[in-house]
């Protein structure tokens, strides 16, 4: 589940409003996961909530891609066609038995080839500007071993998913349709 937040709150994640703002989503998400959970246990099913990225063993990124919620980014983070990487996740994992979605394709890897400002916009220069190969997987990589000091000495950073251009309130569908359509017009 994805929860959008404040696109006027598009700072870096050390400075205090965003940081009640990256709580609230994340809260909101929790409760949401909660609510669900119960839902589902109520009729019969297990189902355990898992709010933010502390809260459960669960790895977001890569189920929210497999669930069709967007696409990988350059700067590791998820891109949504609506709200960019401007929102949190959260889950339920459970035993009931859901149709599943399908991953979806609108253009972020076309998008992030040829874009540099996440990479630019790192004050540890922590995103490759390449894909890497990663447990056998081509795909795009952070260097968490430059990231997370920074992260942590700064109380959060949060930089690269403000600058990107995927993030902009309103951007990302038409960034979506003008990658697609430039891809079937070669």
């Amino acid at each position: 589940m994805g929860y959008q937040q404040d696109p006027n709150v598009r700072k870096c994640a050390s400075e205090d409003d965003a940081q009640t703002e990256y709580h609230n989503q994340y809260r909101r998400g929790n409760r949401s996961a909660i609510k669900m959970a119960n839902w589902i246990c109520e009729h019969g099913q297990y189902a355990e909530p898992n709010g933010g990225p502390e809260a459960g063993s669960t790895l977001y990124i890569p189920a929210a891609v497999e669930a069709g919620l967007g696409e990988l980014g350059k700067h590791g983070s998820l891109i949504n066609r609506e709200s960019g990487s401007w929102f949190r996740l959260s889950a339920v994992k459970t035993n009931l038995e859901l149709v599943a979605d399908k991953p979806v394709d609108i253009g972020v890897d076309d998008f992030c080839i040829n874009c540099k400002i996440c990479e630019q916009a790192c004050p540890v220069d922590a995103i490759y500007p390449s894909k890497q190969l990663v447990r056998g997987i081509e795909k795009w990589y952070v260097d968490f071993d430059k990231c997370i000091p920074f992260f942590t000495g700064h109380r959060g950073c949060g930089i690269c998913i403000a600058e990107c251009p995927w993030s902009r309130p309103g951007v990302g569908p038409n960034l979506a349709e003008k990658m697609l359509k430039r891809r079937t017009q070669q």
